[in-house]
């Protein structure tokens, strides 16, 4: 059985996020030889990437911490607040990583893994740069017209990819990723999403939901635009492989009680070695959170409306 290789990046902010995403990735591959690469930066505290070496002795996993210097990346935009340009980090793998790695599955850090990961590595990649799923924005045509991109409606997510290194070396992908950011740097609102589709529009393998369930995509307003097969894809989808809490509200804030899956969540977060870690108050819509849980919420008002049901 060959081994699994996976990358995953973080910063401060979502260290405590990777390592119950880990925990999740470890506790549901036991038997399944993983090799970890993980990105982080100095602001990253010991603490974390300690408890990090910790879990993956807890389960008999290799994980190699690669440290990134986040100067070189200081110019480039960075519009969601909760970010920081580590974002950009996995962009320069093929320059972080061994040589000797040709295929890799990157998780970002708001992401539970549900099962074993093999079926995803068996993915065949091997003529194109990478596979993904659609993003939950994908129907939308203003994506395409600001990055000038023709209207497929394939614009994918990029939280969870089975990347081929190998063809990204070959291809000189690093410098092309660099290149697009300079020359499209008011375009870009995603950021190293953006610069991925990109560069990738024409180079990729679209895969099924359940490689990269966006809990936004059962929003009910997210939903109804997008076509027939979509609609079939999701609702067939009943046991995801990979549960992605992609959108601004995360399961660790406390604006997402009683939002979908927050119970699977909170299941590996319990688990790990950050099951301390406190809920976060949303760093803005403050009034709105007060007023749903001191008024809507005892009244058991949650606006469950607002999401449809899978079976």
């Amino acid at each position: 059985m060959d081994t699994i290789t996976v990358l995953c990046s973080t910063d401060r902010y979502f260290a405590p996020y990777c390592g119950i995403m880990l925990t999740s990735l470890f506790a549901n591959n036991q038997d399944e030889q993983l090799v970890v690469y993980l990105l982080v930066d100095d602001s990253v505290a010991k603490d974390d990437t300690d408890k990090y070496l910790q879990l993956s002795r807890q389960y008999s996993k290799t994980l190699h911490i690669i440290h990134v210097d986040p100067s070189r990346f200081d110019r480039y935009p960075v519009y969601n607040p909760q970010w920081t340009n580590a974002i950009y980090y996995r962009l320069m793998v093929t320059e972080l990583l061994p040589d000797s790695i040709d295929k890799i599955i990157y998780l970002d850090a708001d992401i539970i893994v549900t099962r074993s990961i093999r079926e995803m590595w068996q993915i065949d990649v091997s003529d194109v740069a990478l596979g993904v799923v659609e993003d939950i924005w994908a129907p939308n045509p203003q994506v395409y017209e600001r990055l000038g991109l023709p209207y497929d409606r394939q614009y994918f997510n990029t939280g969870a990819m089975v990347i081929n290194l190998r063809y990204w070396r070959e291809q000189n992908l690093a410098e092309q990723f660099m290149c697009y950011i300079r020359d499209n740097f008011d375009r870009l609102w995603f950021n190293d999403q953006d610069t991925l589709n990109g560069v990738l529009y024409n180079r990729k393998r679209m895969l099924p939901v359940t490689y990269n369930f966006q809990i936004p995509l059962l929003r009910q307003s997210l939903f109804d635009p997008m076509t027939e097969e979509q609609k079939h894809d999701i609702l067939h989808t009943t046991s995801p492989l990979i549960m992605h809490y992609s959108g601004p509200t995360k399961p660790w804030m406390i604006l997402y009680y009683k939002m979908p899956y927050l119970d699977l969540w909170r299941k590996y977060r319990d688990m790990s070695l950050w099951r301390s870690t406190p809920n976060r108050l949303p760093k803005s819509k403050l009034l709105s959170w007060l007023v749903k849980r001191y008024i809507l919420w005892p009244l058991n008002l949650y606006f469950k409306q607002e999401y449809i049901r899978i079976s």
